[in-house]
């Protein structure tokens, strides 16, 4: 070893080097600088108050690994702060290493980091186990608490947890302090021992300063001040001087206060009531082995009634008839989990005959706490006497009497036991005549007391500090650490135990004068003893330490660990024994079945060993030690093995953690499907919507022409009341396939509709003169139809100054056309240079004077006179009214005298109500219509009968009217107003195409999905149209859950069903869609805002937000407000938009849905991998799970299975599937393994078969509908009620009786429930019944059954439940929609997998066609395949026949070959059958049959 202590100086050596040039900056006085290495002196300085003592000491930690020995009160944690400050330089941040100070109660830890908080500008945080310090297991929290603090007071658990699985390192651990060390021994399993033995290795690239620090560096048997010093790589150093201690520390008087003997005859009234409590334990034990069949309860049963007996007794004598009685109130009071706790009771027992056990003592002890016939009063001191209270006790009593009026005491009373510490604090309380004591106890926070929690804890002891209680009864955490300068009595009224817990309690006593009282009783000698045998053993311990010169190293047995290599994670087989029951506890259970390891110990020749059997739900079933000298070493061993197994198993992490407890695979935290949260702009990010590559190609200035594609727009009016213009589209990319033919119905107001075709109609070309009018006819007709205010001057510029500017985003032009035969067109040009023509569009200075060819052709208009013709079919503004008008009509038998309502003519209107007089009354009117507001036309619109009516115009006189747009007729404007809502249509196609090619070019399975199915993927409820991704998003959601819960299944055969659950929710949760979708760039195609008709940005009108990189945030400076829905988002020339993160992630699960539907299982799972979630099974996989399941064949002695097949329709040929599917977890006498795992995948499988049966048979369901049928329907209520028809409570296999019981109980309910006509009972449900349809399920499936029968047999049991009755809303809805036939999405009648077990043995359902059955009885009889072939075909005069023949090879007819033919049918389907029926005749008749068949 002393090549170990010098090995490890060096590995500290450059440490020390920094250490030592610090060493210069040491003042004594506390009044010099700290030179070079501190540039600001801090604020707090530990120094100035420093004895000097204190600072040698420090000088010595400086210099290497010390443990400070000093009694209580002598300063021992300054001088750890000292060393704190001097080593800042290695602890302050920016440093990257910190200091842990290790506290070995939670007391301790907070009142420590508290004195440091005090003393020094360390950031300091505390950890002392649950809630989020010890429970986070994430590597990112463990860095950031690394990287923000300094100083990390815990308990050692905390940090030996976090050396076990490597959140936090040794190297990174600059200064290691700690308090309370003596309890690192080397024959210890203490944290300390743990955390050195395991972790401080000579091998280590950095190891830390250790500083010890402790009043007694023996601790109990087999302790020695060299075991402590080896294991800490320390010498013990004290102060020499002990009159300099005496200036500052005081020592308490030790006095002793003896008690008499309670009698021990048999006549005594202590062994009387000791003799009665025998009796009614014996009883209760008898009644435990009469009633109750499950073992495990009776043997924790009884353990738990032995520790009460044992506290009962030992409260009976220590404290007298009063105090037992207060004992078994207090037990009585707590819950079980409680009072397991209070006696150190392990595992599930049994309530009931506890509190029987209870309820007789307290009776008993109840009914003779009495004198004359009332309850004995507590306010006399007459009753403190035997037997209502022990000598002891009256002593105590005695003692706080005396103490009672001297001012400000405080006392500490110390016992052994948590229950005698609740006891004393009432009975004390209660006493009147000593009121003065204000008293409470004081407990380990482990105890788990009436959910004391540790915040409680030091509430008391706060309290206890301030004066508000000056009395504590106190176990042995209370001994170690507490600083209570104001405490002057302590009272041992149970004896220390060790030296230690002497020096540690006598150390509570602070004050001047105080006084350490021992309660001993005067006839027991060995008591007497006891505290001479302390006081010398004290005595000879400083003895050794003052005469120690050299600490001799003692050579000690290296602990077994095992280390995980990738990592650094290592236990030793100490920890493997925590981590081992903490793995079992995070397996799947249920109040019927607590996960547990079991010990057997026995003797073997070389030594004693110990068998482990694991939870059935364990990937391993039992683990044996090697040969060990002990059962403790026996079980180490044991548990360690089991740890590696499970590791290699994959049941634990690399980090070695259960996978629920690790959360460093993936720290990202899923985001909520919720749109209420405090901070909503979380889940929005900006993102960029894709333009379509057809639409962004601009057309090319030729010198002679430009070519574009043209494509009719075809416009089908239901009713037909208007007129629309010939429109075509052109552009200089031809449209893809499924897009030049885009079809699409608008929806009008009062149930009008549109319907909409594009018709492709070749290449046109155009020259320069012709591009030119055609971008200034767009450019117009936009402005008018979005911009009209621009037309309200007198000139209107139509010229276009950056033609190719980024802002044009897209580029094709929207004209009016004339068809012509075989779908051929040309532009309208006489239509567009007509508008154009118009004298809006001249320059001011040379707009000339219209032509007036006869007086009788033109009209006064409010801008002049105009040519009839001209004002025929144009666009005009009034003025006064501000509003837009197409004349399509001029009314020659109207003018401004004819009437323009009973009252009044047209004349009298406009005076009355506008105050225009009329100039010119004669003149004819002009039949108008208002200009159109351009809406969105692709909106979802409610039910509304479509019927005819006149369209709405009025009368103008020409005179108020502003000619504006020659030829702009309202058959124009119908078009117009179609146009952009079918443009905007084409173009979020167009994405979906570009998509579906970007997804082909990827896997050739991206050609089968249609684009409509993309589109309808892609398009969120926001965008309010007639589709939206939500039915697919319902669909693609249960099929990724099943697809990949079928790959865990498979491919993690040691994980159970918690482990796979949580793998998979890693895998399909939001933020892990989110993550892979936006990896593939997924966002930018979705659609997830309405069509905004004034955001409708075509070539001619380009976007006046201009976006790029520098003003981005500026434009998007947060989300536009849901609070708000009316508002607008803003549209830039990027078309960046704020999209929900849950949106991107339901876009994944909604194109899957869309490639189930149009492809099925295949090209979804081929999208799947795509995306980036592998959910490829093999065939070597499932055979293991065949293989593994004949495990469970031993067991069919166990349950009918004969019975359950034939209940269910189908027979096993693997029978250990369907065995396996029955069998619950607390069912562990054979070699491991239950239904859970079954469980899992037949979850996924019946939530993705019941989810496609309600999509298929009812299409016009809404998404909210469809996932509330599905949840009513997919429940663990909903299949219990299945089980119980299928009557599977009777074939589960399981060793609870309360079980069983209870299903029974829930099925005869459902029945009960059922008899009574429109009522429904809920009952409370096993869940396990509702398990095992899941189960069963699974088993199913696992033999590639999973067929449209299983479905539909499932789905018909859940509707013949009365689930009616439960929701009535949901069967009203049903009503209303018509029922489809139903059909399982996606599937093809191809099992996903073929394994090589199924190509001999599967079983059958019994109602398949003959071929199938026939199939099955070769190969249930591992013969060859049958052969079909067709022989004949005839074709009569009305339909044609075949006949077909099977050809068979039966091993038990040698070198034969047998024929069967069968009938001609109309049908190769039927005609194979037939000739299938054949065989299977001549087969039964031969015996070749059995009976299911």
């Amino acid at each position: 070893m002393d090549n170990v202590a010098a090995s490890t100086s060096q590995q500290i050596e450059s440490r020390e080097i920094g250490i030592s040039e610090h060493l210069s900056t040491l003042s004594l006085s506390g009044e010099q600088e700290l030179g070079t290495v501190e540039v600001h002196r801090q604020e707090k300085d530990p120094r100035i108050k420093a004895r000097k003592y204190q600072t040698d000491l420090c000088k010595k930690a400086l210099e290497e690994n010390i443990i400070v020995y000093l009694g209580t009160g002598c300063g021992k944690t300054h001088i750890a702060v000292l060393l704190m400050y001097e080593m800042g330089h290695s602890i302050k941040k920016p440093q990257k290493d910190v200091c842990i100070f290790l506290a070995p109660t939670v007391a301790l830890v907070h009142q420590q980091a508290k004195v440091i908080e005090d003393s020094v500008n360390f950031k300091v945080k505390t950890y002392c186990g649950g809630g989020s310090s010890k429970g986070s297991t994430s590597h990112y929290h463990w860095e950031k608490e690394l990287e923000e603090y300094e100083v990390l007071v815990m308990i050692p658990q905390i940090l030996l947890f976090n050396l076990n699985h490597c959140f936090i390192r040794i190297e990174q651990i600059a200064l290691l302090i700690f308090d309370e060390c003596h309890h690192a021994q080397l024959e210890s399993n203490h944290p300390y021992a743990e955390i050195m033995k395991i972790f401080y290795k000579p091998d280590a690239a950095k190891l830390p300063r250790i500083f010890g620090m402790t009043a007694s560096p023996k601790l109990g048997k087999g302790g020695s001040i060299d075991s402590l010093e080896t294991l800490l790589h320390a010498k013990i150093c004290s102060v020499e001087d002990k009159d300099e201690l005496g200036e500052f520390v005081t020592t308490p008087k030790i006095n002793v206060y003896y008690y008499n003997s309670t009698e021990n005859g048999y006549s005594c009234p202590r062994k009387i009531y000791a003799r009665k409590l025998e009796e009614i334990m014996h009883q209760c034990l008898s009644a435990l082995r009469m009633d109750t069949v499950d073992q495990t309860p009776v043997k924790n049963t009884k353990k738990l009634l032995q520790k009460l007996h044992g506290n009962l007794t030992s409260c009976l004598s220590n404290l007298g008839l009063w105090g037992a009685l207060q004992a078994s109130y207090i037990f009585l009071k707590d819950d079980q989990r409680e009072r397991s706790e209070l006696v150190e009771a392990e595992g599930n027992c049994s309530d009931y005959l506890c509190n029987k056990y209870l309820n007789q003592v307290a009776s008993m002890f109840a009914s003779d706490c009495v004198e004359d016939g009332k309850e004995i009063d507590l306010s006399c001191m007459e009753v403190l006497r035997e037997p209502f209270f022990s000598r002891k006790l009256t002593r105590l009593i005695d003692i706080l009497s005396n103490f009672r009026l001297q001012p400000n005491t405080k006392c500490i009373v110390f016992v052994n036991r948590i229950v005698t510490a609740r006891c004393i604090s009432s009975i004390l309380n209660d006493l009147k005549f000593i009121s003065s004591w204000r008293c409470n106890y004081l407990v380990g926070v482990h105890s788990g007391l009436e959910s004391k929690s540790r915040k409680n804890t030091n509430i008391i002891l706060e309290k206890f500090r301030s004066g508000e209680i000056n009395l504590l009864i106190a176990t042995k955490v209370g001994e170690e650490g507490l600083d209570i300068q104001t405490c002057g009595l302590v009272i041992r009224f149970d004896l220390p135990e060790t030296v230690a817990s002497f020096i540690q309690s006598r150390g509570r006593a602070r004050t001047a004068q105080s006084e350490y009282a021992i309660l001993l009783d005067r006839g027991n000698p060995e008591e007497v003893n006891l505290i001479e045998h302390f006081t010398k053993a004290e005595a000879q311990m400083n003895e050794e330490i003052s005469s120690r010169e050299n600490c001799e190293m003692i050579n000690y047995f290296e602990e077994r660990t095992y280390k995980v290599d990738s990592t650094g994670a290592t236990i030793s087989s100490t920890s493997s024994i925590s981590l081992l029951h903490r793995y079992c506890s995070k397996l799947p259970h249920d109040e019927y079945f607590i996960p547990e390891p079991q010990f057997f110990n026995y003797d073997d020749a070389d030594g004693m060993l110990c068998k482990i059997i694991l939870p059935a739900n364990a990937p391993i079933h039992e683990i044996v030690s090697e040969p060990q000298q002990s059962t403790d070493t026996a079980k180490r061993d044991a548990c360690l093995k089991a740890c590696k197994a499970l590791h290699e198993a994959g049941a634990l992490t690399d980090y070695l953690l259960p996978e629920q407890e690790d959360s460093s695979e993936d720290s990202t935290q899923d985001f909520s499907d919720s749109d209420s949260c405090d901070d909503d702009e979380s889940k929005y990010e900006l993102n960029e919507m894709l333009v379509p590559a057809a639409l962004r190609d601009p057309w090319i200035e030729m010198e002679n022409s430009t070519r574009l594609s043209s494509y009719i727009i075809k416009f089908c009016p239901n009713p037909v009341d208007r007129d629309y213009k010939s429109f075509g589209i052109f552009m200089k990319v031809p449209l893809p396939e499924e897009a030049r033919k885009m079809k699409l119905d608008l929806s009008l107001a009062r149930g009008r509709s549109v319907k909409t075709e594009l018709i492709p109609s070749g290449v046109a070309s155009f020259d320069k003169e012709e591009i030119a009018l055609a971008e200034k006819f767009q450019r117009m007709f936009l402005k008018v139809i979005l911009d009209r205010s621009e037309f309200i001057p007198e000139y209107v510029p139509l010229e276009n100054h950056d033609i190719y500017q980024p802002s044009s985003s897209t580029f094709y032009l929207m004209l009016p056309i004339i068809q012509h035969e075989y779908n051929k067109i040309s532009v309208d040009w006489s239509t567009v240079k007509r508008c154009l023509s118009s004298p809006i569009f001249r320059y001011p200075g040379n707009s000339g004077k219209d032509e007036i060819c006869q007086l009788n052709d033109y009209l006064h208009l409010a801008n002049g006179q105009k040519s009839k013709n001209d004002v025929m079919n144009s666009l005009v503004y009034v003025p006064r009214s501000n509003k837009f008008f197409f004349i399509s009509d001029i009314v020659p038998k109207k003018d401004g005298y004819s009437s323009y309502n009973e009252s009044k003519n047209h004349m009298e209107h406009y005076i009355e109500t506008f105050d225009i007089p009329l100039s010119h009354p004669n003149q004819p009117l002009l039949k108008a219509k208002q200009l159109f507001v351009l809406k969105n036309l692709l909106r979802k619109k409610g039910y509304s009968e479509s019927r005819e009516k006149e369209e709405h115009f009025i009368e103008l006189p020409p005179e108020i009217c502003q000619l504006k747009i020659i030829g702009f007729s309202k058959d124009i404007g119908s078009s117009l107003s179609l146009i952009p809502s079918i443009m905007h249509r084409l173009e979020s196609l167009l994405v979906a195409i570009e998509l579906k090619d970007k997804l082909y070019a990827s896997f050739p399975e991206g050609a089968e999905i249609t684009a409509n199915h993309i589109l309808e993927a892609l398009t969120t409820e926001r965008c309010c149209e007639k589709f939206s991704l939500e039915r697919l998003e319902v669909l693609g959601d249960v099929f990724l859950k099943f697809a990949v819960g079928r790959h865990l299944f498979l491919k993690h055969d040691a994980l159970d069903e918690g482990q796979l659950t949580r793998k998979r929710s890693n895998i399909v949760k939001n933020s892990n869609l989110l993550n892979l979708a936006t990896r593939n760039n997924l966002q930018v195609y979705i659609r997830d805002k309405p069509f905004e008709p004034l955001q409708f940005y075509a070539y001619g009108r380009p976007c006046p937000v201009i976006c790029n990189n520098e003003v981005e945030k500026s434009i998007h400076s947060s989300y536009y407000s849901k609070t708000n829905c009316t508002s607008i988002e803003v549209r830039c020339s990027k078309c960046h938009h704020w999209l929900r993160k849950k949106t991107i992630a339901d876009v994944v699960e909604a194109l899957v849905g869309a490639f189930l539907v149009d492809s099925g299982f295949k090209a979804a799972e081929a999208f799947l991998k795509w995306i980036g979630i592998h959910v490829d099974v093999t065939e070597q996989q499932l055979d293991k799970i065949c293989l593994e399941s004949m495990a469970f064949q031993p067991l069919s002695d166990l349950t009918d299975i004969s019975t359950v097949e034939r209940l269910l329709g189908y027979d096993f040929v693997r029978k250990g599937l369907l065995i396996q599917a029955f069998v619950h977890p607390s069912y562990n006498n054979h070699s491991g393994g239950c239904y859970q795992r079954l469980e899992f995948l037949g979850d996924a499988v019946l939530d993705y078969l019941i989810t496609s049966y309600l999509y298929s048979a009812y299409p016009e369901l809404n998404p909210g509908q469809l996932t509330d049928l599905r949840s009513m329907c997919v429940n663990n209520i909903s299949f219990a009620d299945v089980a119980g028809r299928w009557s599977f409570h009777e074939f589960i296999i399981c060793e609870s009786k309360d079980l069983r019981d209870s299903m029974t109980k829930y099925v005869n309910s459902i029945g009960a429930s059922a008899s009574v006509e429109g009522q429904f009972v809920e009952q409370t449900c096993p869940k396990a019944l509702g398990d095992l349809v899941e189960s069963y399920i699974g088993a199913l499936y696992s033999k590639k059954t999973a067929k449209r029968m299983a479905s539909q047999q499932v789905f018909a049991d859940l509707k013949g439940q009365g689930h009616k009755l439960k929701s009535n809303p949901l069967e009203e809805v049903l009503k209303k929609h018509e029922k489809k036939e139903a059909k399982l999405i996606g599937y093809d009648d191809k099992p996903f997998l073929t394994s090589q077990f199924d190509s001999h043995e599967t079983g059958a359902f019994h109602n398949g066609s003959a071929k199938s059955r026939l199939y099955e009885v070769c190969a249930a009889n591992r013969w060859k395949p049958p052969i079909f072939e067709c022989c004949k075909e005839t074709e009569p005069s009305y339909r044609k026949e075949f006949t077909f023949k099977v050809v068979m090879e039966i091993d038990e007819m040698a070198d034969e070959t047998v024929e069967f033919y069968g009938e001609p049918r109309a049908k190769k389907k039927d005609a194979a059958n037939s000739a299938a029926n054949g065989a299977l005749w001549y087969l039964r008749n031969e015996g070749f049959l059995r009976g299911k068949y």
